[in-house]
């Protein structure tokens, strides 16, 4: 689609409790050259990274989930790596989404999206392509 990516650290952790979310994002990290991992809560995304943080470029999650949200996740992997890549993203308006906590200054991505977007934002976030 846009060109692999050839990094070292290149698997793009998606943590969302959508399946459908999954297989799309999946497919299109695919397509720009990344490898994808997949986690379906905080939880499992936070022992996830930990386990694969030497390989992964960046975290994509969604900030609403059971468990532990995207928000609390992103505290807890910053806590231990804060050079660590974090793009949020949701489906849901700004008031519910401030229940679920901030951090400032974390890129955010707003569902629906195109794999097109999602992809470009990817890209920006880790500094690489035309956009960055």
């Amino acid at each position: 689609m846009v060109g692999p990516v050839n990094t070292a650290k290149n698997i793009v952790l998606i943590v969302d409790d959508e399946p459908i979310i999954l297989r799309l994002a999946t497919a299109a990290v695919a397509d720009a050259g990344f490898r994808a991992t997949v986690a379906e809560n905080g939880v499992a995304g936070f022992e996830c990274f930990v386990m694969l943080q030497e390989e992964i470029c960046l975290v994509l999650a969604d900030v609403v989930m059971p468990a532990m949200n995207g928000v609390q996740m992103a505290q807890r992997i910053l806590a231990i790596n804060p050079a660590a890549k974090i793009l949020l993203m949701s489906g849901y308006s700004d008031p519910v989404l401030q229940t679920q906590g901030t951090i400032e200054g974390l890129p955010f991505l707003r569902k629906p999206f195109l794999a097109e977007d999602l992809i470009n934002k990817i890209r920006f976030v880790l500094g690489i392509g035309a956009g960055a």
